[in-house]
């Protein structure tokens, strides 16, 4: 029995007549190139979504390589060579095949465009209108490798590489609030036109911030006579333009990612990496990707001839904005990688200003307990978590709530972050010797009435800063652990004495940071099941979900800004007598949270879910393994409840 054609399938599904069908074929004949299910739904006679459930149901879709293998342009040989190169280094079929020169991208092209019954499309010579600019975010677009080139009869037509998802159509839909027809178009095609249908909102928003640079890094800039010969002027504004972004959306690091195409420039903004619409200056970044590396290293006084080993530098700018001018430090570390070298950028951005508990996001009743265990004197005040988790903001606001005029603060970092006025703020230097451990034997010659050390890395910096909190002072510091109680762990494994933590530790807040849901684009939804068991939540749970779904004000991530979630631990003397005992981690954690009623780490994420402030995925991403059965538990016994 011979197999139906898509045709017949759709009017034996009843989404088309006999008769429109036939109109379909007249019209192919005048156009013979275009795939009949393209044609139907130009015509508005069919929906994009139903052709495609007829075409996945009735697996009509014929794979890429024997569409390839039919037209001759390759052989089973090649096809499976290429495959294996595909696994191998994790790329598209279609860029192997590319990169092999088995097949021209138009070729490709091509026959995407017949596997998913699209027209293809040339986009050389085509003029862009510049409202095209306006209905897709360019950043979505450069992502997606996609671009709008038409809008018709309320009808925008985008060229993609690949076809996007349903969802994802439907989104755009949403966005552009019009039908959206996709066609396929090459990847070079596709690039080109991004750069002329998105110049236009191009570099405009890099004028809200001026940069200049420190003194000091201008005398290191100028020690070599040939930066001005190897350096383009045009690179040495396209570097700023780069940095400039980052701090315009508050990103923590710049990845400069060498491809084989070129390179990629990423931000890491909310704690996710992201790429960012630049506008034109996309175009110019793969051109003069060895230039910028070149340029970055020159200005923190790197080995600019060295690519074959890591180097670790620092600059530092001045940022002005608005007419305020404020110091930003850069860290960099290179890497060489398999097409070049690889930068990160991070950046450490002084800013001066008053920061608070609440301002940071923190629950009320978490404020008032912090607030009430600082009126005491004496003691040690210890903030865990991971990098990247806000350690260092929440150790500023503790400073700004006890920094008063009657007394002296003084602070060891590795860098200064924040300026605050009326704190003595010092910088860890290892070259010079100026370790944590030597700063803090200095500072307790300093009459000081309260001290920070930015980080306990070792023995020495751990028992100083615990005798300090011993003779009268208020010190606040920060561990990398997992949760409140392995604080304790964690410095009876350096060697302190637990007899001295308990006598010394007054107060641990072990936190994390989950993204935001964007205000601007909330919307009810229901997560999967899969999702709600992690968590001990009914399936016919009626507890609302909300999550954003992208929109310009988000970068189309859904997120926008982030919040701590926390797990706080004020010892009570009962607690602190079992240091000497020297327990694991499991049982301390046991006795002081799950046999007690003070909240887990993911109890308070999830406090944040129900007020709609995050997501469980979020909140899955994020939380530490060992506390989820616990959480379970727990969460399954509040709907117990109810």
């Amino acid at each position: 029995m011979p197999e139906k054609k898509i045709g017949e399938l759709l009017v034996e599904n009843k989404l088309i007549t006999a008769e429109q069908f036939s109109e379909a074929l007249e019209m192919q004949r005048m156009n013979p190139t275009q795939p009949i299910g393209q044609l139907l739904c130009q015509m508005g006679l069919l929906k994009t979504v139903d052709l495609e459930n007829v075409l996945d149901h009735n697996n009509k879709r014929r794979k890429l390589g024997d569409i390839l293998i039919s037209q001759n342009l390759i052989d089973e040989e090649r096809l499976n060579n290429a495959l294996k190169i595909s696994k191998e280094e994790k790329i598209p079929l279609g860029r192997a095949l590319v990169r092999q020169h088995l097949v021209e991208e138009e070729q490709l092209s091509r026959a995407v465009a017949s596997q998913y019954d699209l027209k293809y499309v040339s986009l050389a010579g085509v003029r862009f209108d510049q409202e095209l600019s306006g209905f897709i975010n360019a950043s979505f677009a450069q992502r997606r490798r996609i671009v709008p080139i038409r809008c018709r009869d309320n009808c925008l037509t985008i060229a993609m590489v690949n076809p996007l998802q349903r969802d994802e159509l439907a989104q755009l839909e949403s966005w552009c609030k019009m039908r959206v027809l996709p066609v396929i178009a090459t990847e070079s095609d596709i690039i080109i036109a991004q750069q002329k249908v998105f110049k236009l909102s191009g570099s405009a928003r890099h004028d809200e911030l001026n940069f200049e640079l420190s003194e000091d890094q201008v005398r290191e800039s100028s020690k070599s006579k040939y930066v001005s010969d190897f350096i383009s002027a045009d690179v040495d504004l396209l570097v700023k333009r780069i940095i400039t972004t980052g701090i315009r959306d508050n990103a923590s690091d710049i990845h400069l990612e060498t491809t084989e195409q070129g390179m990629d420039v990423r931000y890491r903004i909310d704690g996710i990496l992201q790429a960012v619409e630049m506008g034109a200056d996309e175009a110019l970044i793969s051109p003069n990707s060895r230039q910028i590396i070149s340029k970055i290293k020159i200005m923190c006084d790197m080995d600019i001839a060295e690519r074959r080993r890591p180097q670790d530098s620092s600059f530092k700018m001045k940022v002005s904005k608005g007419g305020t001018v404020r110091g930003v430090d850069f860290r960099i570390s290179t890497l060489p990688t398999q097409y070049g070298e690889n930068v990160v950028i991070r950046i450490l951005d002084k800013r001066s200003g008053d920061i608070s508990l609440e301002s940071l996001g923190y629950a009320p009743e978490h404020v008032f307990a912090l607030y009430q265990t600082l009126d005491k004197p004496t003691g040690i005040f210890l903030v865990t978590g991971p990098t990247g988790s806000g350690k260092s903001s929440t150790l500023y606001a503790i400073l700004s709530r006890i920094n008063t005029p009657g007394v002296k603060t003084l602070t060891i970092e590795d860098p200064i972050e924040y300026a605050i006025d009326g704190i003595t703020q010092t910088e860890v230097n290892d070259i010079v010797g100026n370790t944590f451990a030597r700063l803090l034997r200095a500072f307790l010659r300093q009459d000081p009435d309260n001290i920070m050390v930015g980080e306990i890395r070792d023995l020495e910096t751990a028992t100083i800063s615990m005798r300090a909190a011993l003779t009268g002072h208020t010190v606040l510091s920060t561990l990398h652990t997992n949760d409140a109680t392995s604080a304790v762990t964690r410095l009876i494994d350096m060697g302190v004495e637990p007899s001295l933590i308990a006598t010394t530790l007054r107060c641990v807040l072990a936190q994390r940071l989950v993204r935001h849901s964007c205000q601007k684009c909330r919307t009810r939804y229901t997560p999967s099941e899969e999702i709600m068991a992690e968590f001990g939540i009914p399936v016919n749970s009626a507890m609302e979900f909300v999550q954003g779904k992208g929109c310009p004000a988000c970068n189309f991530t859904g997120f926008s800004g982030r919040l701590p979630i926390v797990e706080l631990w004020i010892p009570t003397r009962d607690e602190l007598l079992t240091f000497n005992r020297r327990p694991d981690n499991r049982t301390l954690h046991n006795a002081v949270f799950a046999q007690s009623n003070r909240p887990m780490m993911i109890e308070d994420g999830f406090r944040r879910v129900q007020a709609g402030e995050t997501t469980l995925e979020e909140l899955l991403r994020v939380v530490p393994f060992e506390q989820l059965e616990a959480g379970r538990e727990r969460v399954a016994r509040l709907f117990a409840m109810k």
